[in-house]
């Protein structure tokens, strides 16, 4: 096949702690593309490690990798693993705290949800019990489940590791063209982007998005237009 008729590069999308596959993605799922490939949870939790693996396989040559909160990590890992098959990264509000130890921000949410990932083995603490506290931990509301999922969600939960403690390199993006994008300007992702821009990482912020900036039309765009120029 000649170059002309070389097929797009893949990109693919790794989902945070929620949602997995296209459902995780459903603005970006609508324009189904066949070169966007959605990671989907294969296994009972998320493992980084493993996961990054999966991801760079998927690639299925040198592509684009996009990952959302906890599985920014995921693609974080991908990338210094095997940096010559990763044409661009991008990064959305990025649970990569190992990257921004010290900052305020980033202690505080760990200061609040380490007690809850301390006691993810503990079976006197029910599933219910474990999501109220995780929620607390991250200033939300408990989820409003039936008990099954209840359970399922906070099984999965629990055998996460805590994103703190995956050790990432603080160099990516000068391994990988790294774009971050950041919503409402929660402190512990700011201040994550803020040290890879640091690196030589671009950093945008959608306003008004929240902790997806990737439903909204800006933040698509912005994804399409990094991958566009990082194409060759």
């Amino acid at each position: 096949m000649g170059l002309l008729n070389a097929p797009p590069a893949r990109t693919v999308f790794i989902h945070g702690r929620g949602r997995s596959g296209p459902d995780a993605w459903p603005l970006i799922a609508q324009l189904q593309r066949p070169d966007h490939v959605f990671l989907q949870r294969t296994c009972a939790a998320d493992q980084p490690e493993r996961d990054a693996d999966r991801a760079i396989a998927a690639l299925g040559g040198r592509g684009h990798l996009v990952g959302h909160s906890y599985g920014a990590v995921t693609a974080m890992l991908a990338a210094q693993r095997r940096p010559d098959m990763v044409r661009s990264l991008v990064l959305i509000e990025p649970a990569c705290y190992d990257l921004a130890r010290g900052g305020r921000g980033v202690e505080q949410h760990i200061s609040a949800m380490a007690p809850v990932f301390a006691v993810a083995d503990d079976p006197g603490v029910g599933g219910e019990d474990f999501l109220a506290r995780f929620a607390a931990g991250m200033g939300a509301d408990p989820p409003a489940l039936d008990a099954g999922t209840c359970e399922a969600v906070a099984a999965r939960i629990r055998a996460t590791p805590a994103p703190w403690e995956i050790a990432l390199r603080t160099d990516t993006p000068h391994l990988v063209p790294t774009l971050v994008l950041t919503g409402d300007a929660a402190p512990m992702y700011t201040e994550v982007a803020a040290a890879l821009e640091a690196q030589g990482a671009t950093v945008s912020a959608v306003p008004g998005t929240g902790h997806r900036p990737q439903d909204a039309d800006e933040g698509l765009a912005a994804i399409c237009r990094w991958q566009s120029d990082h194409s060759a």
